[in-house]
């Protein structure tokens, strides 16, 4: 089994590409945290929500930072572990400031703030632009700016990870784009050298939103995930 957790303002259409293509030979499951109210509680949810006693994590973003939560809950259970456009670091006071700007822009006009974000976590120049900006505000609609606040300020307040990158076990697999200018490169080689044994993947031309931004990449990158 592969546990599929989402980012922030995303549901499964986030993973609607990779569901497609791991299918056929892994069981699938797409983690739901809505209405929790810290890492902690997303996290508590998720295990809550997976049946075996040992499966595969994928998390994307505030996914990636929900699996760290949970390794250091669970580490027995989990058998592989991946990063998507993840981070091990605590906010800075200038990212909490500007989570807080954004909870105030949603509560104004969260449509507006939804396509702005879109124009910024996506790489205007890359593969399916423009579908995967479309794709982030029909996601953040679906959920709604309640859940899009409080999943904010879950965020702001999570612990720094990386004193716990040292003693995972299991295979660490990381990937990011070249161009994310909300988890960028640096962050993401840091957990990958943090970790013993991980790698790391590089996706140029390409922002934030890998999953949907460049899903066949990201599928192969998790089908070599879970057979390697």
């Amino acid at each position: 089994m592969v546990v599929l957790v989402p980012g922030l303002g995303n549901n499964a259409r986030l993973w609607a590409g990779q569901v497609k293509a791991l299918s056929g030979r892994h069981e699938v499951v797409i983690a739901d945290y809505r209405g929790a109210e810290s890492i902690e509680e997303m996290a508590d949810r998720v295990l809550a929500q997976v049946p075996v006693s040992t499966f595969a994590l994928v998390g994307f973003s505030l996914g990636g930072y929900i699996a760290l939560r949970m390794i250091s809950l669970a580490a027995d259970r989990i058998s592989r572990l991946a990063f998507i456009s993840s981070s091990p670091f605590a906010d800075t006071e200038q990212a909490i400031r500007q989570r807080q700007k954004l909870i105030q822009l949603a509560m104004q006009d969260y449509p507006q703030l939804l396509a702005e974000m879109g124009r910024f976590v996506v790489f205007p120049g890359g593969l399916n632009a423009r579908t995967a900006r479309e794709e982030l505000v029909a996601m953040g609609l679906e959920l709604g700016a309640d859940e899009f606040c409080r999943q904010q300020t879950a965020t702001m307040r999570r612990p720094d990870s990386c004193e716990l990158l040292g003693t995972i076990r299991c295979p660490v697999s990381v990937l990011c784009g070249q161009e994310d200018r909300v988890t960028p490169v640096t962050g993401n080689q840091f957990l990958a050298e943090s970790v013993r044994g991980a790698r790391l993947e590089v996706i140029e031309a390409a922002g934030h939103l890998l999953p949907l931004e460049r899903p066949a990449e990201v599928s192969r990158f998790l089908q070599q995930f879970l057979t390697h």
